[in-house]
């Protein structure tokens, strides 16, 4: 019996030891630095927290949805398609540079994007889509194109700070100063 209390202790001990070992060891998460967000379309993110987006074609729904690692974007050409509430939720997010391959803002892209400032729309695009910039609240200028003839519903919603730069005769000079 006594052997049993002894072995008993030393197994409880070292049990013990490693427990309190486990707890004061660094747990370190790695976020994801590369992937696919689309057939055809890869995505790699830097230590500076810059989401570059290349390739050929559409890219997935929801793609970096709340993602705050991400505090700009630079969506190459070759990318056709932008999904729907792919930045939604991105409360770091700064800035975008999107090139004239993209044909559509989606709905709720930049949805909740507070810190987005600036935006240049392409000149390839011809649709805003429903809640697309919605309480980007530090957006403060836009520039759209000629070209864009539909804008959804509270598309710039929460956007008190916002000036939008339109075209003389453009449909978009309905919403300018």
């Amino acid at each position: 019996k006594k052997g049993n209390k002894q072995m008993k202790k030393k197994i409880l001990s070292f049990v013990l030891v490693l427990s309190m070992l486990c707890a004061f060891m660094p747990v370190i998460a790695v976020a994801e630095t590369s992937g696919t967000c689309g057939d055809n379309v890869t995505w790699t993110l830097d230590q500076n927290g810059t989401l570059t987006i290349s390739g050929a074609g559409d890219m997935e729904n929801s793609a970096f949805y709340n993602n705050n690692n991400i505090k700009s974007v630079i969506i190459e050409n070759g990318v056709t398609s932008l999904g729907d509430s792919d930045f939604m939720g991105c409360q770091e997010l700064t800035s975008i540079i999107m090139p004239d391959s993209i044909i559509r803002i989606p709905d709720n892209i930049f949805y909740g994007c507070v810190k987005l400032v600036n935006v240049i729309i392409p000149n390839s695009v011809s649709e805003i889509g429903d809640c697309a910039f919605y309480y980007c609240s530090s957006l403060t200028n836009i520039i759209i194109p000629n070209n864009v003839t539909s804008i959804g519903y509270s598309a710039f919603d929460g956007c008190k700070n916002l000036t939008i730069r339109a075209f003389k005769g453009s449909y978009v000079k309905r919403y300018a100063l």
